[in-house]
């Protein structure tokens, strides 16, 4: 009866974790499709891209700091308060709404992204700890790989259907989001309980430590290829609805509702091939090559023939996130993996890929901005296609591929 209790809860605080990253996600996609509407607010008229842009830089910067943070969080406090304190952070995305200008602004909002960051680290080590079945592992891994893609794919659907209620107001729209975050605070503080992040570890897996995962040259790769995934992924969800709205006959509304919708069914597609046993990095290069071939003909075709570009792009979000579980389930599938080990990997993992990814996105608004809209997506794709060559270079988890590949 007690472990069917523990278990339980173990449920529970993946789910508040999972809502409360969704939630993270609306607010993040709606306060960029809102863009025009606060900078207007803030200067009373249009900026330059680096400046409308700032509150991205801001978030993903914040979150290259957050994710190493959230691991020396996580073994000071524990996992109750130490999610606690991350889902409390959220809630300051609610506070950046009513400041004064948009460096207090953008400001909170970064604070809220890094409590943001600090959940999905999170989920990590409450999924090692709670799950044992590496079946059921990948399905929950896989949905919280898409808790971002749910988020996106509500805000989508709200801003095609009620555009013209959604940007009248921006700080009502962004608070109905932001207030979310409130019951899934309390809801954490009522059921969540603490677990030992090292329990079952020899001494070399408690040794383990950032030292040891900056000397890990798979953690560099995996962290630095999810930077260029992250560079179409994120850019494609937050940044390209005014994008396209400007410069292509394209509806920036429905292509974020196409990529988030097909995302989801891609991972539907994710977890049944994941499931099947089949080799790792073969399904990571073929649907890689899919997703950013596929997006790059869609921007081909983005100002004469809109409906290739929008099939193209359903396309490009479904590859993505067939990829997107069996990807970040490969740390689950090394072996002698632990909740403590995997806190770490995965810190310094999503400070690599926001960092790398920051950079992507300073560059590609730089390039708009000076060169023009062209150029700055013959980089973007550039920078998405790296993400193909280092998944090349990832060793194979699955086991029965290793030894097929050993036997032959």
């Amino acid at each position: 009866m007690e472990t069917m209790n523990t278990t339980k809860k173990g449920y529970f605080m993946m789910a508040v974790l999972w809502l409360a990253y969704v939630t993270f996600a609306m607010n993040w996609v709606a306060g960029s499709s809102l863009t025009p509407q606060i900078t207007e607010t803030f200067f009373g008229g249009p900026v330059k891209p680096v400046i409308s842009q700032l509150v991205n830089y801001s978030i993903t910067t914040a979150r290259v700091f957050a994710n190493i943070l959230a691991a020396v969080v996580l073994m000071k406090l524990g996992p109750r308060k130490a999610g606690g304190t991350a889902i409390g952070l959220l809630m300051m995305g609610l506070v950046a709404i009513y400041l004064p200008n948009y460096w207090a602004y953008t400001a909170a909002r970064m604070v809220m992204a890094v409590g943001g960051s600090m959940v999905i680290v999170y989920m990590n080590p409450v999924v090692a700890h709670y799950i044992t079945n590496s079946k059921v592992k990948l399905q929950i891994n896989a949905a919280n790989t898409v808790a971002y893609n749910a988020g996106a794919f509500i805000v989508a659907i709200l801003f095609t259907l009620f555009a013209s209620q959604m940007i009248e107001n921006w700080r009502m729209t962004l608070t109905f989001f932001a207030s979310l975050t409130i019951l899934f605070f309390a809801g954490w503080l009522w059921k969540a309980e603490n677990f030992e992040t090292n329990a079952g570890v020899g001494k070399e897996g408690e040794a383990y430590g950032y030292k040891d995962a900056l000397k890990d040259g798979f953690v560099w790769r995996y962290g630095l290829a999810f930077a260029s995934f992250l560079t179409l992924y994120v850019l494609s969800l937050v940044s390209f609805k005014a994008i396209f709205d400007e410069y292509t006959l394209l509806n920036g509304s429905v292509t974020n509702l196409l990529i988030s919708g097909f995302g989801i069914l891609g991972t539907f597609a994710g977890i049944k091939i994941g499931n099947k046993g089949v080799m790792r990095k073969p399904t990571l290069i073929v649907t890689g090559i899919v997703m950013v071939g596929t997006f790059a003909l869609a921007l081909v075709f983005a100002n004469s023939l809109p409906i290739v570009s929008y099939s193209m792009i359903a396309l490009s979000g479904f590859a993505m996130y067939v990829q997107y579980p069996i990807f970040l389930n490969l740390p689950h599938e090394l072996k002698g993996m632990t909740p403590h080990r995997l806190t770490i990997m995965f810190g310094l993992f999503w400070a690599l890929a926001y960092a790398g990814q920051t950079i992507a996105t300073i560059v590609w608004s730089f390039i708009l901005g000076s060169a023009g809209y062209i150029p700055s997506m013959i980089f973007f794709i550039s920078a998405s296609c790296l993400y193909i060559f280092l998944v090349a270079t990832f060793p194979e988890t699955r086991q029965k591929g290793v030894e097929a590949r050993k036997a032959a």
